[in-house]
C-alpha cells in the first residue's frame, strides 16, 4: 500500500503543479480541494497521508477514495487496480484538456 500511496501523492503533486512537503499548510490544500474540486477533505486527513508516505501514520479508506477521485479515479480500489491490474489505465476519468483549459494558481498551497 505504501508504494501505491507514494504514487498517489506524486499524482496529486503533478496535478497541483508542485511538491507538497510533510510540513505543508494542509488547511490551504484542503481548502483548495473543497473550493476548486468540490472534494471535502480534512486537513488532518491530508497530513496523515503525507505522514504515512514518510512512515508515520496510515490514512483511512475514505481519505484514499477522495484523493483517488482528485487524480481522476472513482475510488482507491480503481486507482490500485490501474496500477497493479490488467487494465490499460482507462479507469482514469480525467480529461487532459480540462487541465489545459482551467489553469489554476497553486502557489498558495
Amino acid at each position: 500500500m505504501k508504494n501505491d500511496l507514494t504514487h498517489l501523492t506524486s499524482e496529486i503533486e503533478k496535478k497541483v503543479g508542485k511538491k507538497i512537503p510533510v510540513g505543508a499548510d494542509f488547511e490551504k490544500l484542503a481548502s483548495f480541494f473543497a473550493i476548486k474540486h468540490h472534494i471535502k477533505l480534512n486537513a488532518d486527513a491530508l497530513h496523515k497521508v503525507w505522514n504515512y508516505v514518510s512512515g508515520k501514520e496510515k490514512p483511512t479508506k475514505k481519505t484514499l477514495n477522495k484523493l483517488a477521485l482528485f487524480v481522476g479515479y472513482q475510488s482507491w480500489d480503481d486507482f490500485h487496480e490501474a496500477l497493479h491490474g490488467d487494465d490499460d489505465g482507462n479507469l482514469n476519468y480525467e480529461v487532459e484538456e480540462e487541465k489545459k483549459s482551467n489553469p489554476s494558481n497553486y502557489d498558495d498551497i
